[in-house]
């Protein structure tokens, strides 16, 4: 089934590309323990199923007695929120080599979904090996106006619910604010960063933007951000899992123009990514933490 394990600590993800229902599976595992075992059951390599659809507690008994527990989370995204994950860009899923350009980043969401370059064939979008935690990243710079766009897209139509992550180290920001992302073209939704306090915005594009947080996005840092906007109602901002705020946002997105269309970095972005996913509904708390789990064990991020 394609799935990878990631270790930070005591923490492991098992998460999948292309897992789209999560059940109980046999783990197959070595230990220098001599047992181990979840929620009290005895655990055999090869053997003992477990459901994977919550965090499971490993707990390994030493020959000294000593006892180590670790936290086990599956997270396979396309299973999340009901199966709305539209976008979904990874950086170390680009086979390039340092500096080389980015002509098109796949979509590995299962909507094929796939951007190219816009400056195509003076191209200034660019990977960069071991830029967070071993992984990879797409450079934007907007001295180079980097940007990178779709049109045609499947599945894209934009419902006023939304949920956006991005692992991501902000440069700089320009006068007349950064734009992240813009899902739907003229009217729809958009997410930016406003200059110079560098806070984190949730638009309506040629409308307005929604301050949640107000807090300014630290520079040249990496950061796991991400917004969860409910209906017509409300938007919350996440940072590395922690809720930074919650505010109200009206933007009804229905009458957007340009559907199928999206493009990331507006040519004015200064800031490394290294992963992005999209979900075209408002995911639960517990969906969410799922998220943050994946991505902060993967790139070595702590709550903020």
């Amino acid at each position: 089934m394609g799935v990878t394990g990631i270790i930070k600590g005591n923490q492991i993800v098992i998460t999948s590309e292309t897992i789209v229902s999560i059940s109980s599976y046999v783990a197959n595992f070595k230990t220098s323990g001599v047992s181990v075992s979840v929620n009290g059951v005895p655990q055999t390599t090869g053997v003992t199923s477990n459901d994977y659809n919550s965090p499971l507690k490993y707990v390994v008994t030493g020959a000294d007695g000593s006892i180590n527990e670790y936290t086990v989370q599956m997270v396979a995204p396309r299973v999340l929120g009901s199966g709305s994950l539209r976008l979904w860009f990874k950086a170390d899923q680009l086979t390039l080599n340092d500096g080389d350009p980015i002509l098109t980043w796949s979509d590995v969401s299962g909507y094929g979904n796939h951007i190219v370059q816009a400056s195509a064939p003076t191209v200034h979008t660019l990977y960069r090996k071991g830029q967070v935690n071993g992984y990879p990243v797409a450079e934007f710079r907007s001295v180079n106006v980097s940007r990178m766009n779709l049109s045609g897209g499947v599945g894209l139509y934009v419902t006023n619910s939304g949920s956006v992550f991005f692992v991501m180290k902000l440069v700089n920001t320009i006068t007349g604010g950064v734009t992240l992302i813009n899902i739907h073209g003229g009217q729809g939704r958009e997410i930016s960063i406003d200059h110079p306090i560098s806070s984190y915005l949730v638009c309506r594009n040629g409308a307005s933007c929604a301050t949640i947080s107000a807090l300014p996005i630290p520079k040249n840092d990496f950061l796991a951000i991400g917004s969860v906007q409910v209906l017509m109602t409300s938007g919350r901002e996440y940072w590395n899992g922690s809720l930074k705020g919650q505010a109200p946002i009206s933007y009804d997105y229905a009458g957007g123009d340009t559907p199928n269309s999206i493009y990331l970095g507006n040519g004015n972005l200064d800031a490394d990514i290294a992963e992005v996913l999209y979900f075209n509904t408002d995911l639960s708390d517990a969906d969410v933490g799922k998220v943050f789990f994946y991505l902060n064990t993967k790139y070595g991020l702590s709550p903020k």
